[in-house]
């Protein structure tokens, strides 16, 4: 695969420092935008992600119209449309009984994988100046008066481990929704158990299926069925990521995680199950158990959290992705101006009001639309006015980053 920019090492060929003034744990889009930021404004910061790429990651695949700006802001626009991501103009909602409902986006959306993605935002932030190190497992954390100090397992390219420490002035943990990190950290969230669980697999399209195609063309769909919801959008390359979320209880009715558990569940989904009727796998699943929508402390002691490990967004909202890029927008900005010891309570006190209030909304539509009668009616309300589903929808996303 092609990326916008000449593929380094991963920091292969580099030791790690003993001190850097920020680390930044996890090199996904959240981790990766802050390291490029940070290192564009004359830091030094070591970027540290568990896994090599080119990897996968459970995710719908889309980037929000808020997105574009935010990449640019990054800096990485070009290379990022360089990989000739889906545009994606307008959203198709499915009933669970297969009635629709058409929403324009009033913008361009992209639907782009996340292992270009992905690797396309670490090789920005290791050639913008960042210490970027991929293969290296952060297996713990201990804070103590002279910052954090940092046990590090990395594995190179081929295939040799060691283990290092690094202390640290300040971390940044950008390792997603749930890590075992979190634990030493007794963190909230981890004491209330979330019924959701999250399923993952690129699909191509089947010869002869060219009405399926046309009727996906710059558009995402969200089929909503008892217990969960299925998102199908075409990405770069012509390929259709297909992702759902369901509570645990819909695969006791005969869907394993073991097995295709989209083919199963789209049994509960005349519109979904046309679809999946159309497509053929193209690769092995992602799934995941105990996806938690509810607030989580945006930082703990003096590391901070950015993206999923501060806050998710219920996925029918599309707006993850963007929320991870501008919460290291935000998080760059703020310690530009100073990173201080009252850092994580600025920090608390603006990722609250930036993403708290989306949270919410987001987390009660899904509940709602995740309730067949509610969904079946709130789609026959809406058809006839889809232009009421805007504003609601502007609710999930932020005003621009100044």
């Amino acid at each position: 695969m092609a990326l916008g920019f000449p593929l380094a090492d991963g920091g292969a060929a580099l030791n790690l420092p003993e001190r850097c003034s920020v680390a930044i744990v996890g090199g996904g889009p959240a981790g990766s935008a802050l390291a490029a930021l940070l290192a564009r404004d004359g830091r030094r910061p070591v970027l540290l992600e568990r896994d090599r790429f080119p990897r996968q990651k459970l995710c719908g695949e889309f980037l929000s119209m808020e997105s574009q700006a935010l990449l640019r802001r990054i800096g990485c626009l070009d290379a990022v449309l360089a990989l000739r991501p889906a545009v994606i103009t307008g959203a198709r909602f499915f009933s669970p009984s297969g009635r629709s409902i058409d929403i324009d986006l009033g913008a361009e959306a992209l639907g782009l994988g996340r292992v270009a993605l992905d690797e396309t935002l670490f090789r920005h932030a290791e050639l913008s100046g960042a210490l970027a190190f991929e293969g290296a497992a952060v297996t713990r954390m201990d804070e103590d008066a002279d910052g954090v100090l940092l046990e590090i397992e990395r594995t190179l390219p081929d295939g040799t481990r060691n283990k290092s420490l690094l202390r640290a002035g300040r971390v940044i943990a950008a390792y997603g929704r749930r890590s075992g990190l979190d634990r030493p950290l007794e963190r909230s969230f981890l004491r209330r158990h979330s019924p959701y669980v999250g399923y993952k697999r690129r699909h191509a399209l089947l010869p002869g299926a060219a009405a399926v195609a046309a009727e996906l063309h710059g558009k995402v769909e969200i089929h909503l069925f008892k217990g969960g919801y299925c998102g199908v959008s075409v990405v770069d390359g012509g390929a259709v990521n297909v992702c759902l979320l369901a509570e645990e209880r819909a695969f006791t009715a005969g869907a394993s995680l073991r097995s295709d558990a989209i083919t199963r569940l789209a049994r509960l989904s005349p519109s979904l199950r046309g679809r999946i009727e159309a497509l053929r796998p193209d690769g092995e699943p992602l799934a995941a158990a105990q996806l938690t929508f509810t607030a989580k402390e945006p930082s703990s002691g003096s590391i901070v959290f950015i993206g999923d490990a501060a806050g998710m967004i219920a996925p029918l909202c599309g707006d993850g992705q963007a929320m991870a890029l501008e919460s290291a927008v935000l998080l760059a900005g703020l310690m530009a101006r100073g990173d201080g010891d009252d850092l994580p309570t600025h920090w608390d006190d603006l990722w609250r009001r930036r993403f708290a209030s989306r949270l919410r909304m987001g987390n009660w539509l899904q509940t709602l639309l995740m309730r067949p009668i509610a969904a079946e009616a709130v789609v026959r309300i809406l058809n006839p006015w889809p232009g009421l589903v805007a504003p609601l929808l502007a609710r999930t996303r932020g005003a621009s980053v100044s």
